[in-house]
């Protein structure tokens, strides 16, 4: 996703005393926001006619303003991530499990997007696609990411004021309740979580195993792993959480994000984005249950006949 390393603009009429900070973060959509132009001041990537600019500086008609854009080189990488969604602002992708969704590596989601996500072809176009949110890295499932700064911002918010629902479900030890909230501080800060069981299999080796539906309500990290786990339902092979419980090992993290539910940023659309359930899930629900029914099954007795 190509860039272009600069963007110029020269005033062609301006109010008086109209501060540079002001007008930058108007005509330049790739700031947004006086912060953001301050930011650049200080960087060195603000010019006013091929001057470096001030924070006290106002602007006048005539003036040619240039914004440096740095480009941030990061590796592509090969990992094979479905597209669930894509337009001009956003792009939604279905995350494997064991790969981060950013952060300091080279294999994640938001390096491997570089390699497939369409242009955008707005003025606050980022140099490539940001995760708006992240999940768990052995946790697999839908991850959003902004393509312009405008959307990144609005999603941002969107998050932070628990706007965007977010469903998961989850194969856990043992037999779950109808429906709960689980209310609980994960590391010191309130957390709330709420479930729905939607379907509970008998298990030789686990006495039972429930398929639930989750809705986090706040967004700690491990938040559902952590809360689960407290309740004494350890999620299908949490090895970091299983201490010395018995669980599925070798098979990953039984635990998907596969629903999102949020208004599009730019369009105001309604977007409810869902998955289907991982197969792994299932298959392990049928199998552990078959393997139960088989041992409770027993051959019937022969009837004895009277002479």
């Amino acid at each position: 996703m190509a860039k272009p390393n600069k963007q110029a603009h020269r005033i062609k009429s301006v109010k008086p005393n109209t501060r540079l900070t002001d007008y930058a973060a108007q005509i330049f959509p790739i700031l947004g926001s006086r912060t953001a132009a301050k930011k650049a001041i200080a960087a060195g990537t603000l010019l006013v006619n091929d001057d470096l600019a001030n924070e006290g500086m106002f602007v006048k008609k005539g003036d040619v303003l240039v914004l440096k854009i740095k480009t941030v080189k990061r590796p592509k990488v090969d990992i094979d991530l479905p597209v669930v969604f894509e337009d001009d602002y956003l792009i939604v992708i279905n995350k494997p499990a064991g790969i981060a969704v950013n952060g300091n590596r080279n294999k994640t989601v938001e390096n491997a997007v570089i390699g497939f996500a369409k242009q955008s072809h707005q003025a606050d176009t980022l140099q490539s696609p940001r995760a708006v949110h992240r999940i768990d890295v052995p946790t697999k499932g839908l991850i959003l990411l902004a393509k312009t700064k405008t959307a990144l911002i609005k999603l941002s918010k969107a998050f932070q004021d628990n706007e965007v629902k977010k469903t998961y479900l989850a194969v856990v030890h043992g037999k779950t309740e109808r429906e709960g909230q689980i209310d609980e501080p994960v590391q010191g800060k309130k957390a709330i979580t709420n479930y729905k069981t939607l379907k509970v299999v008998s298990s030789k080796i686990f006495q039972h195993l429930s398929l639930i539906e989750l809705q986090p309500i706040t967004g700690r990290t491990h938040q559902l792993r952590i809360h689960l786990n407290n309740l004494g339902h350890l999620i299908m092979g949490d090895k970091e959480y299983a201490g010395h419980k018995r669980t599925i090992l070798g098979k990953g993290l039984f635990l998907c994000a596969y629903q999102l539910e949020f208004l599009h940023p730019i369009t105001k659309e309604s977007m409810h984005l869902k998955i289907d359930p991982p197969k792994r899930f299932l298959k392990t629900l049928e199998r552990e249950g078959g393997r139960f029914n088989k041992r409770t099954r027993r051959p019937n007795a022969k009837k004895k006949t009277r002479r």
